[in-house]
């Protein structure tokens, strides 16, 4: 099976001399992954669809798709189809009209669109170019249309793994309506390494954000150069959150970002060249910016008119207000419970970046069939024992019954993403999925590109460190199983673009387990959503700094012991319960701002902040807190503008 679609060969033959127009060839390449994703769907449904119409009956392959009865309610496909990237060599692409896919019937029972899996890729920025025909119909004023866009609707829940890479996007001279990306994904997608620029300064935004229901984006090294606005990021439904870093605005005419009704965080911005660098226009939106450098001309580099800010450690020059931001709060800080167990902010560490070094061998060398049936364990631990350094797992679904264990002479794990399945011993086990050895003298260990769905299931972990070597988790989506625990302390963990649920029924109490357990480690996560667990995120005796994030379901975001210190930037607090807390410290420091958000009323922390402090137990409830100013339907949803700060006891 394929693992890319080159979209320069058959049936495509897309010209990369920039001479021909390209958009049929690219349209047709999305119309053929997404139809992909429709024909597994609607198997899917079929197999539900027979199952009995009296009473409530699940497809035996998980609990996104039953049979309630007699009405179908079908989340996604039963079984996810791999989904090739579509790639686009190094040249010139011409295009003159919006670059989607045209399916109108991609929707699932509850009217989602399944807009999953769907993954453009170029040669480097630069090196691979999209460019848009000059005055090219239906970009004219106020259009706001889009040269790629991910999204053909309106909203979704379950367009999971979506990115969009290496590549530059030009979008011409004479299209004031451009956009160059609208991008959308849930709980996991990136947009990585993309320039886009307007040959002539005109167009409404480089990159947007903006149907309803985004989740889950993480936007890393991108520039953006022209445009009313660099980035321009708003919700139409006022939910969930992004977070952006080693972003580049300059030449922007209205504001370099622009954040509406949207939780957003916001690292190492730099904005050249703008009347305004950040511009808070959306009156439930909350935005963080921290270690960034605002170059401007305008009266003031930061234009709060709506909605709650936070701000850390940012250099404004040329702006009429310019000079060092050390710390910005709106509206004031809240309270702390003990005073005297404030912290200051937590150092960030970037993520190390992959170099290959060594032997790279694929899996099916070693006997591994990715049939989903066959147990593929023992040929897997054949090819990571084969002293190679890079692993990758071809297109499959593969059947594990037993843990794999990862040696220190594995540097690059690449899941292609594959989906994963957990033979029956395995699953019935408390124990391992994959087993990480090493330590810190040894290279970094990257691990890439898994998106298991719900066969990946069971009480075992997906990933055990059993050492103190640094471990870097990129694009990684497990649909129904704790994703990470560690043995020994002392390691460095990183988590870019990672989402993960704990395998239990929405709504299912009692179960006790974790999505993320870290014991005495220092984890730095950007975009980590953790779902349904109890709590979702364990720190105990660590650092954790939390960028951006989604939880799902009535326990703790992180629960913090034993000396820990976690920080929080961004994201947001999704459901929960009467009875239930967002934030737990015990003997352990915590600083946080973020915000909840809600689908109804009853869906919400009641307590927003447990502090335990030498068996003292003092508590800040969800209605002391400022309010998001939802409808009422929404239930009282909660900012908490910064908890925590000030220097550490």
């Amino acid at each position: 099976m394929l693992t890319e679609l080159d979209i320069t060969k058959a049936p495509y033959h897309a010209d990369p001399s920039g001479k021909t127009d390209c958009t049929e060839a690219i349209c047709r390449a999305l119309d053929d992954v997404t139809a992909m994703t429709r024909l597994a769907y609607r198997q899917g449904l079929a197999e539900v669809e027979s199952l009995s119409g009296t009473g409530v009956h699940y497809h035996p392959s998980g609990f996104e798709n039953r049979r309630d009865h007699g009405v179908l309610m079908c989340t996604l496909c039963v079984r996810l189809p791999f989904l090739p990237v579509i790639y686009l060599p190094a040249g010139v692409y011409l295009v003159s009209d919006t670059l989607c896919y045209r399916h109108k019937d991609l929707q699932n029972t509850y009217g989602s669109e399944m807009n999953q899996q769907i993954r453009i890729r170029g040669a480097g920025m630069d090196r691979t170019v999209i460019r848009l025909q000059d005055r090219a119909p239906g970009f004219g004023a106020g259009a706001g249309k889009p040269v790629i866009s991910f999204m053909q609707g309106k909203q979704s829940n379950v367009a999971m793994s979506n990115y969009c890479e290496d590549l530059t996007i030009r979008c011409g001279r004479g299209n004031p309506g451009a956009v160059g990306l609208d991008f959308f994904a849930n709980n996991s997608g990136a947009v990585r390494h993309v320039r886009i620029a307007s040959d002539d300064g005109a167009g409404f935004a480089g990159v947007q954000l903006g149907h309803g229901n985004y989740s889950g984006i993480l936007l890393k090294h991108i520039e953006v150069d022209g445009f009313d606005h660099g980035v321009h990021i708003d919700s139409s439904l006022y939910t969930m959150f992004a977070h952006g870093e080693d972003i580049t605005a300059r030449n922007q005419r209205i504001s370099g970002v622009t954040v509406g009704n949207i939780s957003v965080s916001l690292r190492r911005l730099t904005t050249v060249n703008v009347p305004v660098a950040l511009t808070c226009m959306g009156r439930v939106g909350h935005t963080v910016l921290v270690d960034s450098e605002l170059s401007g001309t305008g009266p003031c580099a930061i234009d709060r008119q709506a909605g709650s800010l936070y701000v850390s450690k940012v250099q404004t020059n040329g702006f009429g207000d310019a000079g060092f931001l050390d710390e910005q709060v709106y509206p004031q800080p809240v309270t702390a419970c003990h005073p005297d167990r404030g912290m200051a902010r937590l150092p960030i560490e970037e993520t190390p970046a992959w170099s290959p070094a060594g032997d790279t061998t694929g899996v099916r060398a070693f006997g591994a069939i990715g049939n989903g049936i066959n147990d593929d364990s023992p040929a897997i631990q054949r090819a990571l024992d084969s002293g190679a350094a890079e692993i990758r797992f071809e297109p499959g679904r593969y059947l594990l019954n037993q843990p794999i264990v990862i040696p220190p002479s594995v540097e690059h794990l690449d899941f292609g993403f594959c989906d994963l399945v957990a033979g029956i011993d395995l699953k019935q086990g408390t124990g391992e999925g994959f087993v990480i050895l090493g330590d810190a003298t040894v290279r970094p260990l990257f691990i890439e590109r898994l998106f298991a769905w719900e066969q990946w299931s069971g009480t075992h972990c997906s990933f055990t460190h059993a050492g103190t070597r640094t471990v870097c988790f990129k694009d990684m989506h497990t649909q129904t199983l704790s994703f990470y625990r560690n043995t020994v302390p002392g390691a460095r963990v990183f988590f870019d673009n990672v989402a993960t649920t704990t395998g239990v029924i929405p709504g299912t109490k009692g179960h006790g387990r974790c999505a993320v357990v870290l014991r005495g480690q220092k984890a730095w996560a950007r975009q980590l959503n953790p779902e349904r667990g109890e709590p979702m995120m364990i720190n105990d005796g660590g650092d954790l700094v939390l960028m951006g994030y989604k939880s799902e379901g009535t326990g703790a975001v992180v629960h913090t012991i034993n000396g820990g210190r976690t920080e929080v930037l961004g994201g947001v607090v999704n459901l929960g319960q009467t009875g239930d807390v967002a934030f737990v410290a015990e003997d352990s420091q915590q600083r946080l701002s973020t915000v909840s958000q809600g689908w109804r009323s009853p869906a919400y922390h009641r307590c927003a902040i447990r502090e335990i402090c030498n068996g003292q137990a003092r508590e800040i409830a969800s209605a002391e807190l400022p309010s998001r100013g939802f409808e009422p339907s929404r239930g009282p949803q909660y900012i908490i503008p910064l908890y925590g700060g000030g220097k550490s006891a």
